[in-house]
């Protein structure tokens, strides 16, 4: 991939799977970075998709914040904000100059160059990558009129068992305060 000129988010999306996948971001801080920008994304206006020049973070996120109705933890929205600005930061330096790219981040000397993984990992490095734009491992549950929560990466192959495992780990999160289960079912 090289730069084409586009400043574009999706160019911007591409940039983060390609650096991921080929060493240049560590790859579990590429998907992190674009886990945040797919989150912010959906509130920006069309000006600000085809232009990152012209999106402003801070103001973005507050933008997210008032419009997901303060569901969202302020630590979570921080993170995501970080993570985008990053993202923006790698994308424009890389537009501007490919050959001489290093990420602001420093992750580029934690990165696996590519072609010293094994053929297992490469593949397990592309799944889980692609992974990231084929939402389809990723199972909504609606928990209220306006709040959905989402699962992902089950095993196929999930046992009684591990399911019982991850729904322990959901209810320590839970508070006491009047619960919508029947009495006894625990």
């Amino acid at each position: 991939m090289m730069p084409d000129g586009s400043r574009s988010v999706e160019t911007l999306l591409k940039f983060l799977k390609f650096a991921g996948m080929e060493g240049l971001i560590n790859p579990a801080v590429a998907r992190a970075r674009r886990n945040a920008v797919e989150q912010l994304a959906a509130e920006l206006s069309e000006e600000e998709r085809e232009d990152v020049m012209r999106i402003d973070v801070d103001e973005l996120a507050s933008r997210f914040h008032k419009l997901e109705g303060s569901s969202i933890r302020m630590e979570a929205l921080s993170l995501y904000a970080e993570r985008f600005r990053m993202a923006l930061v790698d994308f424009l330096a890389w537009s501007e100059d490919p050959a001489g790219f290093h990420s602001v981040g420093g992750e580029q000397r934690r990165a696996t160059p590519r072609g010293s993984l094994t053929p297992e990992q490469e593949v397990a490095e592309r799944i889980t990558l692609e992974s990231t734009e084929n939402p389809s491992n990723i199972i909504p549950i609606q928990l209220r009129s306006d709040e959905t929560v989402y699962v992902a990466n089950l095993p196929l192959d999930l046992s009684a068992d591990e399911a019982d495992r991850i729904a322990r780990v959901v209810r320590a999160f839970a508070q006491d305060n009047g619960s919508d289960e029947p009495e006894g079912d625990a």
